[in-house]
């Protein structure tokens, strides 16, 4: 299965419809008595570790970062974590659960959302590849290059796929937009040739 991020701009829920907010006394009328002048202008707060903070106020992490939402369809590792972190044009991150998390980009214009999440794609998809290389560990480089341009080519046309590694130097390649019946049924041949006649069998589940 293709690793897949989908973007969510990250919306502050402190924020939401604040300026829709009636505040007490915004409906006063003239006549009626007038609020004490010791009285503060009202706002809204929130409990911090330091204390009440406003939500308004120009310190807070909203104002300071672009946040967007990743969401996955793989688990998000600490050695993924760590990669991310450490991409040009990621200021923050954090994760929510092993399919979400959210980073913060920067405010500066320096870089841009966009740039910054086909980078987060790339090496998800880099990753992705250095695991499934470890399949290919101790063959010949010939054929280990070969079995990397048939995956280049079957993961382009489909969702899943498959590739059995014959001991002969063949390869046996299958593929499926769903991973249905019909494709499973597939792979367990595939499966079941490997283990009688032996070879390597790589799919697009890998990790």
């Amino acid at each position: 299965m293709k690793n897949k991020i989908v973007w969510e701009k990250w919306r502050d829920p402190m924020l939401t419809n604040y300026l829709d907010e009636e505040w007490p006394g915004s409906d006063l009328d003239e006549d009626e008595d007038k609020i004490p002048v010791h009285t503060v202008e009202r706002q809204p707060v929130m409990h911090t570790p330091f204390g009440m903070l406003s939500v308004l106020d120009a310190s807070m992490a909203c104002k300071q970062f672009d946040f967007w939402m990743m969401h996955t369809n793989f688990d998000i590792t600490e050695g993924l974590a760590n990669v991310i972190e450490n991409l040009p044009g990621v200021e923050t991150l954090e994760i929510y659960t092993r399919y979400r998390a959210r980073l913060g980009f920067p405010r500066s214009g320096l870089f841009t959302a966009r740039d910054v999440m086909h980078s987060v794609q790339q090496a998800v998809d880099d990753i992705h590849h250095m695991d499934q290389n470890q399949v290919l560990e101790g063959l010949d480089i010939s054929i280990a290059e070969h079995v990397m341009e048939a995956r280049d080519k079957v993961e382009k046309k489909y969702e899943h796929w498959a590739i059995w590694m014959v001991p002969n130097g063949n390869l046996e390649v299958v593929g499926s937009d769903t991973d249905d019946e019909t494709y499973r049924n597939k792979i367990t041949v595939l499966q079941q040739a490997q283990m009688a006649v032996g070879g390597r069998l790589l799919t697009s589940e890998d990790e």
